[in-house]
């Protein structure tokens, strides 16, 4: 005997609203997933292409859409739908971690209808699906084509039996039987009736859709011949005794085609008698569950898997990592991990693009996967981030334990080494390693803290210059919890405008004022000033960078916005990370801003660093030729400090060197950074490029640049940094 469930629950889980979540990452979809399937349909897409067609097929009632996503972007999914006559009404809600009213404002003209911002909170998720699903018009077709057949069938029979007294109700009996044959007709689900013996009397077009029988095939055949369940431990015959005794079953069954081919099906069945309980009829409602299956089976597998490599995720990591733990405490033995990290991917999707880097990051799995031992765990955790779990032999002492990862690490670096061939194209990459050695005699850590002080000496080993391993070290968890505690209140420092603009003013040899650098602070309202030489490159690594950026520009325009015509000459100069500096997105920002501020541009000066221009000269030189186009001023921040290149001065259509603090310290009494001081001045002149030099600390600094009248001076010699407020007001 077998649990009957509830029929209206299965009924009501057939014709739930369809909801297709598409993202290409995991843990996003597990998400959100498991906090709509009780609710609606949930099918999945990983990417664009995928979801247009699936589109094509199968037409949901609403569709939540990522729009960061490699290849086709949310963006442009929605651009095509919405151009398309038949999907241009599926209503659309955008998924992102952008923040920006540009974004937003993007999204609406495209068509979304809605916003929901990373990351999720589920109540919100759900509360903002409702509100664009009517919900009442979905359970009236519920209700119209599955429940309770069996009363309908009945009210039939009743009217039936009722034609030779009442003539009057002959016209209501045949309107009610055209409106019931048309809910059998056009159900999705396959509809069956038979008699007390199970022989089939009647079937309906779905059914023979789902199960390849004609209606001629089917009938007079004995349903327990149709339904001869091919899942283990549920026999038909045992569903059928259920329902005679009980008056329904309510399950899944996995059946065959006529074709032989199996498929899952959910059904219910349901015993339908008459007045006397002398005319007994049974009715079959199934559903074909095939494409839930794949699309629960596809999300368990992301669960775990990462899709790329086809390598367990940080989810299917960790669950081994425990187990090991584990392990390691009752067997008294020693284990490794290694987090494993490619020195400067961004460059790599930068230069070449998104598909080359996966190719990168594939052929980099391959070879870490032939590189070390066949019972080792190899995972991705996400981006250009690997790990490697290994044991070592019961009795191998930690030391012994450390020399063994060490080696592996060495060889793993060597293979890395060697270049990838990758389109044809020669790259060679360098990897860092962050080596962890556990148990710790100190104390126990669970999977997820072992992982993270694995990540603290990666890390380490980046910091250090990469392509190089390095093993954990105690101070190296207080550093990673204070990189991550600062990671997650910048976030809230940039929403919240816990930031503030200093302006260091720059003057000309006769100290007039020429303009000023925009500089960034911090002052935590908990942890006091945080240092841009901490923050920011935590910024960097993360994709805080672009909202930090994005504020300091806006912020920055808004002060030159503020300088009044006397003071119509002046510039501000605002320091541009590299991350972004050639995307389509910071330019169009720039762009949008300066003509909402109505600034003159000239008086906006955009510094990057050298290495920027050097590893995307060809897009560096589109991107300054835009912005010089627009009449924003170009410097070259750090000048002589990196590659220095004739080539690229030449090409770059840039109005401005800026000369590093480090030639100046020592200027005055070191020939060598005079002389490079005197060649960066002659470039300048070489090129008509004004030239700044900043550092200008004492006396003997600002004395020597008189020799070069021609260079704008900046330091604390002659300004310390002030709220730019502050500057604003002096000014006025």
């Amino acid at each position: 005997m077998y649990p009957a469930k509830n029929i209206s629950e299965a009924q009501d889980k057939k014709h739930k609203p369809l909801v297709l979540i598409v993202d290409d990452e995991p843990n996003n979809l597990h998400v959100l997933v498991e906090g709509l399937l009780a609710d609606y349909d949930v099918r999945v897409s990983i990417s664009g292409e995928q979801a247009l067609t699936f589109i094509e097929s199968t037409r949901p009632d609403l569709i939540l859409l990522d729009i960061m996503m490699p290849g086709m972007d949310g963006y442009e999914v929605c651009e095509i739908l919405k151009s398309r006559q038949n999907t241009k009404g599926i209503p659309i809600i955008f998924v992102t971690a952008l923040t920006t009213e540009d974004s937003e404002e993007h999204g609406f003209e495209l068509g979304a209808i809605d916003y929901i911002h990373k990351p999720y909170k589920l109540a919100l998720v759900r509360a903002r699906i409702r509100t664009h699903i009517t919900s009442q018009g979905m359970l009236d077709r519920l209700i119209e084509k599955n429940f309770d057949l069996h009363d309908k069938l009945l009210e039939i029979e009743s009217l039936a039996q009722e034609l030779s007294e009442r003539e009057e109700e002959l016209k209501q009996l045949s309107s009610k039987q055209k409106l019931f044959y048309q809910a059998l007709v056009s159900t999705a689900d396959g509809v069956v009736i038979t008699d007390s013996d199970g022989k089939i009397i009647a079937v309906n077009p779905s059914f023979c859709r789902i199960t390849g029988f004609t209606e001629a095939e089917a009938l007079d055949i004995k349903l327990h011949k149709l339904k001869q369940n091919n899942q283990a431990g549920i026999s038909f015959n045992n569903v059928w005794l259920h329902a005679n005794k009980a008056g329904y079953w309510s399950g899944e069954l996995v059946t065959r085609r006529k074709n032989g081919e199996l498929y899952p099906e959910l059904l219910t069945l349901s015993m339908v008698k008459g007045e006397q309980d002398t005319n007994v009829h049974f009715i079959g409602v199934f559903s074909d569950i095939s494409s839930l299956k794949v699309t629960q089976e596809r999300i368990d597998y992301l669960t775990w898997h990462d899709e790329l490599t086809a390598l367990p995720n940080r989810n299917g990591f960790l669950k081994q990592l425990e187990q090991q733990l584990q392990r390691c405490s009752l067997d008294n033995n020693y284990a490794y991990i290694y987090i494993i990290d490619i020195d400067s991917f961004h460059s790599i999707n930068d230069g070449l693009g998104l598909l080359a880097g996966d190719k990168v990051l594939k052929e980099l799995a391959n070879r870490i996967h032939n590189k070390l031992d066949k019972k080792d765990v190899i995972a991705r955790l996400g981006s250009d981030e690997f790990a490697a779990l290994s044991s070592v032999d019961k009795g191998v002492g930690r030391l012994r334990s450390q020399e063994i990862a060490e080696h592996k690490a060495q060889e793993l670096l060597r293979v890395i080494n060697e270049p990838f061939i990758i389109d044809d194209q020669q790259i060679s990459i360098t990897i860092s390693i962050g080596t962890y050695i556990f148990p710790r005699e100190d104390q126990w850590e669970n999977a997820i803290e072992t992982i993270r002080n694995c990540e603290a000496a990666c890390y380490k080993a980046k910091e250090k210059g990469g392509n190089r391993v390095t093993f954990f070290d105690n101070s190296f968890g207080e550093q990673a919890k204070r990189r991550f505690e600062i990671e997650q209140d910048l976030r809230k420092a940039i929403s919240q405008n816990e930031l503030t603009l200093y302006v260091q003013s720059q003057f000309d040899s006769q100290q007039k004022l020429k303009g000023g650098e925009v500089l960034l602070r911090w002052m935590h309202p908990e942890k006091g000033f945080i240092s841009p030489a901490e923050f920011i490159p935590i910024a960097e690594e993360s994709d805080i960078i672009y909202e930090l950026d994005s504020w300091v520009l806006t912020n920055s325009l808004s002060l030159i916005q503020q300088l009044d015509d006397r003071h119509s000459t002046l510039s501000l100069s605002v320091n541009i990370s590299g991350r972004h500096f050639h995307e389509a997105r910071f330019l169009s920002l720039l762009k949008t801003k300066i003509e909402f501020y109505e600034i003159k541009p000239n008086q906006l000066t955009i510094e990057i660093i050298e290495g920027t221009l050097l590893n995307h000269i060809e897009s560096a030189i589109e991107a300054v030729q835009y912005l010089k186009n627009l009449g924003v001023r170009v410097s070259i921040d750090d000048f002589g400090t990196g590659y220095s290149s004739l080539t690229y001065l030449k090409q770059l259509p840039i109005q401005e060197l800026k000369i590093d603090r480090s030639f100046v310290f020592d200027a005055p009494t070191d020939n060598n950074d005079k002389l490079i001081i005197d060649m960066i001045v002659s470039l300048g002149k070489l090129f008509q490029l004004k030239v700044v030099a900043e550092g200008v600390e004492n006396q003997s600094h600002f004395d020597l640049f008189q020799e070069y009248p021609e260079v704008i001076m900046q330091g604390y010699h002659l300004h310390k940094p002030e709220p730019a407020s502050d500057w604003i007001k002096k000014l006025k």
